[in-house]
């Protein structure tokens, strides 16, 4: 029996992938670091924001991630402020739903919290949710499971009683260490071999409560 869901945020809830990509470019370009778009949207997903910084900037010292991350933050704010929605139309409908069922809902993200107040605050999620779990509240980002050990822990659920959602392998790859049933979410249609089920909308993850 399903007592706990701990889902990823970016990609899965909410849609600011396109927006988090074009700020994180923003943000290398003018520490001099050319980083192309499509490179960032495809290979940051799930990944902590110091850990985002490290891969393109091979020798940071806690000052250069402080100040990446801070450019990050204003650029993403700045196109968040320009009227860009972050909700995907089915999200809080679904994690209403599953509540009312007696489930606890959590969120387990690699977004930091310098720009989670913000997301949580403009998308609602703040009111609907049980938890809410960054990379900044443990010792290890995805694909490392400590995100979504704590958010179970946070609602009281044994991953095994519980389901990981998200778009990512580090989403999935967690998931599946810690025995949770593991479901991976494309609204391109893309699937995950080692997922325990696909789906392409959130409204599909009822069918398995």
């Amino acid at each position: 029996m399903i007592k706990g869901i701990a889902s990823d945020l970016d990609g899965t809830l909410i849609d600011t992938a396109k927006l988090l990509a074009e700020a994180w470019k923003e943000a290398f370009k003018s520490d001099g670091i050319d980083v192309g778009y499509s490179e960032l949207y495809k290979n940051t997903k799930g990944i902590s924001s110091k850990d985002i910084i490290r891969k393109y900037k091979k020798e940071s010292s806690p000052e250069d991630l402080n100040r990446i991350k801070e450019k990050r933050r204003s650029n993403f704010i700045r196109l968040v402020d320009q009227g860009n929605n972050l909700l995907y139309p089915e999200t809080i409908k679904v994690i209403r739903e599953i509540r009312s069922k007696g489930i606890k809902f959590a969120i387990s993200t690699g977004m930091s919290k310098d720009l989670l107040g913000k997301v949580l605050e403009l998308s609602g999620l703040a009111k609907v949710v049980d938890a809410v779990v960054s990379s900044d509240d443990v010792q290890n980002g995805k694909p490392e499971p400590d995100i979504f050990l704590e958010a179970f822990k946070r609602i009281n659920v044994n991953p095994k009683e519980g389901i990981v959602v998200g778009d990512s392998e580090n989403d999935i790859m967690p998931g599946k260490k810690i025995g949770a049933f593991t479901v991976f979410i494309s609204r391109e249609g893309n699937q995950s071999s080692i997922a325990d089920a696909n789906i392409t909308n959130l409204e599909e993850l009822l069918q398995f409560l």
